[in-house]
């Protein structure tokens, strides 16, 4: 896997050619807080098949060193661009989930000539004071609690409840979190929820100048589809879409419907 030496870190960061001869445009995969390059596995197959993806780990997560590192949103723009440029791709679309999707708000408003499409996934363009809040509880609790116990926590705010009627599921989701070779720290994780107080600032939206596609999930307690159809109003050329039965880890829980959602806001 290959690493880019930029600013304080080692960027990991996966980058995957089409199957296809004739690509279309490269996608940049950003991900979410306490997730990595790992995190957009179960659409990786269906979405190289025409296009290129750049999908990197970003600070404080999977195999970025230091593991233990300052992060904002200023500086991760910095990492992302760096790596983009280092790979000479100009026109690339956006696709971020939660965090990673926040993140890309703010690339399209920086360098809008840049960005060909952003999809947000579970994102509004900048984070809210009650979610901001809320990690840092989760944060403090991980501190206080067995990691088998905060992980069954996190769940609740990433999972459909149907998730949890299947509790060797759940069993088995913990088991394999824990035993993930890069399995985010505490401490990581901490300084990825100091870093979310940089995203409560709103991006320019008034600079960006592509297509925008909002998605969320139907059961998403985080960012609501009522939240995401709130802001979406004040946007032009926001496209929404609500994924039923799938709530913030709408990826994972409603693949297939979410890379045709995506597959289909491309091609517009």
């Amino acid at each position: 896997m290959p690493f880019l030496t930029i600013n304080d870190i080692s960027l990991h960061y996966r980058h995957v050619l089409p199957e296809a001869e004739a690509k279309k445009t490269p996608i940049l995969l950003l991900a979410g807080m306490a997730s990595d390059s790992a995190s957009w596995q179960p659409v990786i197959g269906s979405l190289s098949k025409n296009h290129e993806l750049v999908i990197p780990d970003n600070r404080c997560s999977g195999r970025t060193t230091p593991a233990l590192v300052s992060t904002n949103r200023e500086i991760m723009v910095s990492d992302t661009l760096s790596l983009l440029n280092s790979l000479n791709i100009e026109k690339f679309s956006i696709l971020g989930h939660s965090m990673g999707g926040m993140l890309g708000w703010e690339i399209a408003a920086r360098v809008p000539g840049r960005v060909e499409h952003l999809i947000a996934a579970a994102a509004l363009p900048s984070a809210i004071q009650a979610r901001v809040s809320l990690f840092e509880s989760l944060s403090a609790l991980r501190l206080e609690h067995s990691e088998a116990e905060w992980f069954k926590l996190l769940y609740q705010f990433l999972f459909h409840p149907k998730f949890f009627d299947n509790t060797a599921g759940v069993n088995d989701a913990v088991a394999a979190s824990m035993q993930y070779p890069y399995k985010q720290g505490a401490e990581a994780f901490a300084e990825q929820v100091k870093g979310l107080m940089s995203f409560l600032a709103m991006p320019d939206i008034t600079a960006i100048t592509c297509d925008i596609t909002m998605i969320t999930g139907s059961h998403d307690i985080l960012t609501t589809p009522s939240m995401m159809n709130q802001y979406a109003a004040d946007i032009p050329k926001t496209t929404t879409h609500v994924i039923e039965d799938a709530a913030h880890a709408l990826h994972w829980e409603q693949t297939e419907k979410f890379v045709e959602c995506v597959l289909s806001a491309l091609e517009r």
